[in-house]
């Protein structure tokens, strides 16, 4: 049994690194359990004063006693935040409305909309192929800033779609870099002869499309379709820019934060925090083996 346990911790990868790899790799361990730390001691800190009450954390505040644990639990400020928390004349309930059909909207549209013009840009031969391709690029490397005041006197004074759920349908059919980059990338790899053998037995384009490309790049559309959902629901500052009357509970939590000390709503805010983290906490729990899966070094494999 002895040798049995010393022929694995011979073999180990550990036991074969040198002094100096050892030592490498304990600093980086180390950096990365700082790292980790910092992400959740925030996280923590959230939770514990949630659960405090009002009155006690403002005075453990003033003290400079932030972080102290509450003496009772006050489960009581998870309900508040559904009954006293409000932005724009939204409760979180309907914050939570406006997330959902925002975050179906922004993912849907970017995702599906970058598929279909990959797979055009990828498979097909047509004049002007190389040019749109081209311009494509090119407006990735625009900073967002440079064309936020064209795209506001666009939605505002010329489609008027400003403050209208429109505008988010009409702006996502656009798709995305990184979506559009990821699967232009993968339909090129895609073997043309899947589409040759479907053509020959009659077969149109858009048969080809749905029935045999598509499939295969499932795994890459519902990788990116997570991550863009990630995204969708923690984006406040376009809803806040171009949706003010539909507050989701991103832009909804950041409008209530500045209403704060007004309102007194502290620990309340901080439940409402929690509640609005949990959809994507679960969803990441869900589905974080999908995404590592689907990701490889230098983008995604089908």
């Amino acid at each position: 049994m002895k040798i049995f346990k010393k022929k694995i911790r011979e073999s180990s990868i550990l036991y074969q690194r040198s002094k100096g790899e050892k030592v490498l790799f304990g600093i980086v361990f180390v950096l990365f359990f700082l790292y980790a730390a910092s992400l959740i001691f925030p996280l923590l800190w959230l939770l514990i004063n949630s659960l405090q009450d009002r009155t006690i954390y403002e005075v453990n505040l003033a003290l400079g006693n932030a972080f102290e644990f509450p003496s009772a639990l006050h489960w009581e400020n998870y309900s508040y935040a559904f009954t006293q928390l409000s932005y724009n004349g939204a409760n979180i309930f309907m914050m939570f409305f406006n997330s959902i059909w925002y975050t179906l909207a922004y993912t849907l549209g970017g995702v599906l909309m970058s598929a279909f013009t990959g797979y055009a840009l990828a498979k097909y031969r047509f004049k002007l192929r190389g040019f749109m391709y081209g311009v494509i690029i090119f407006t990735m490397t625009i900073p967002t800033v440079g064309t936020t005041g064209a795209l506001f006197n666009l939605v505002y004074n010329v489609l008027h779609i400003y403050d209208s759920p429109l505008y988010v349908i009409l702006k996502h059919l656009c798709g995305t870099g990184l979506n559009f980059l990821v699967l232009y990338g993968f339909f090129r790899n895609v073997s043309w002869s899947y589409a040759e053998a479907a053509f020959m037995d009659g077969a149109g384009h858009a048969r080809v499309f749905f029935s045999i490309m598509l499939p295969q790049a499932l795994p890459a559309i519902v990788t990116l379709s997570i991550v863009s959902g990630i995204a969708a629901w923690n984006d406040y500052m376009d809803v806040l820019m171009y949706l003010p009357s539909f507050p989701t509970i991103a832009s909804g939590m950041y409008g209530v934060s500045r209403t704060l000390p007004r309102q007194g709503y502290s620990t309340v805010y901080f439940a409402a925090l929690v509640i609005s983290m949990l959809p994507i906490l679960i969803l990441f729990t869900c589905f974080s083996n999908v995404i590592m899966k689907n990701f490889a070094v230098g983008g995604l494999k089908g």
